[in-house]
């Protein structure tokens, strides 16, 4: 006679669940670019030296608006580093997108400093 669990089927999980691992692309995604925000941070305070031949603000407004754009970029990648948790947590589908989107803010505020003109 056959035992009876023997008779019943086995219950296959899966390896991992798409909620049990929410966590992995918010936590690649901010131990990598939480260690670019330092260095960025200092990039955009040597990018200030870009203003020293700079009278005032209107004498390089075009360097002043890239200085404002690189700030705001950088302030962006910071509030995306934050919010990516609770988007990733309630937008499975696009978890690896959000997790993407302080690096791209990060390479945006890159190219906004590389791209800065000395004061004229």
């Amino acid at each position: 006679m056959v035992g009876m669990s023997e008779s019943m089927p086995a219950v296959h999980r899966p390896a991992s669940s798409s909620r049990e691992d929410w966590t992995k692309a918010p936590l690649i995604s901010t131990l990598v670019n939480g260690a670019l925000l330092l260095p960025a941070t200092f990039f955009r305070g040597l990018a200030e030296m870009a203003t020293d031949p700079c009278n005032g603000p209107h004498d390089c407004r075009t360097t002043y608006a890239q200085l404002h754009f690189a700030t705001y970029s950088l302030f962006a990648a910071l509030v995306l580093l934050a919010l990516q948790w609770a988007a990733a947590y309630l937008l499975p589908k696009a978890r690896v997108a959000i997790a993407l989107a302080p690096s791209a803010a990060l390479l945006v505020f890159l190219l906004a400093v590389l791209s800065l003109n000395p004061g004229a």
